[in-house]
């Protein structure tokens, strides 16, 4: 049975360090995020609208968004990068929705069926994400409702169009640092033949070859 050589080793080890190396900056990210979230004082509503605060942030979150998908494809390694930044954007956008909530209770006592704090915000955030939706906190008013509906409408939109543009700005990375064609294409776009080069019983029944032994050729 052969030893494993010195390229197979240190490619093993290089992986497990690129792993390793990912997995410590999600979690400086998202404990960087966790830290800001409870860290950082809350202030209430006040009366105000909160479409003007809800569009900025949802602003900088496509931001973010926007950001990641050039340094995706000009990454070394575009899968792991990948990774990072789904690891990054979910919980920036459910800190974004979770802030709004626990804002709005702190203004309205009776805006859920029980008054929010930064745990049983950021809670109701995730279920709504989640579609589990246990129902021990609901949204009482009109207006928390229909931001209740918005973030179930938005989660679409993160589940579908961000993480197809994340996926896909990896595949072009990939693409770009192996020279080949995207993993997403065709086999025929790769190079292969393509459907209709191939040739079909009828072409050969009509060829030369096909004549000399058809009927009165007395071929056995």
């Amino acid at each position: 049975m052969t030893e494993p050589g010195p390229s197979m080793s240190m490619s093993r080890r290089d992986a497990w360090k690129r792993g390793l190396f990912v997995a410590l900056r999600v979690t400086l990210s998202v404990s960087a995020l966790f830290a800001a979230y409870f860290l950082i004082p809350t202030r209430s509503a006040g009366g105000k609208s909160d479409v003007p605060w809800l569009v900025l942030d949802l602003i900088v979150f496509g931001v973010v968004v926007g950001v990641q998908v050039p340094a995706i494809i000009r990454a070394r390694h575009p899968i792991l990068r990948a990774v990072e930044a789904v690891a990054v954007v979910v919980p920036l956008y459910l800190f974004i929705f979770a802030r709004i909530y626990l804002a709005n209770s702190l203004h309205d006592g009776s805006a859920f069926n029980q008054p929010l704090d930064t745990t049983t915000a950021l809670y109701f955030t995730v279920t709504v994400f989640a579609t589990v939706g246990f129902g021990d906190i609901v949204a009482n008013t009109d207006s928390m409702r229909l931001l209740v509906t918005l973030q179930m409408l938005l989660n679409l939109a993160v589940f579908g169009l961000v993480f197809r543009l994340l996926i896909s700005a990896a595949r072009r990375g990939v693409a770009r640092k192996g020279g080949g064609p995207d993993l997403g294409d065709p086999p025929d776009l790769a190079g292969q033949p393509e459907l209709g080069s191939q040739p079909v019983a009828g072409d050969r029944l009509d060829s030369p070859e096909a004549d000399s032994f058809g009927p009165g050729t007395g071929s056995v």
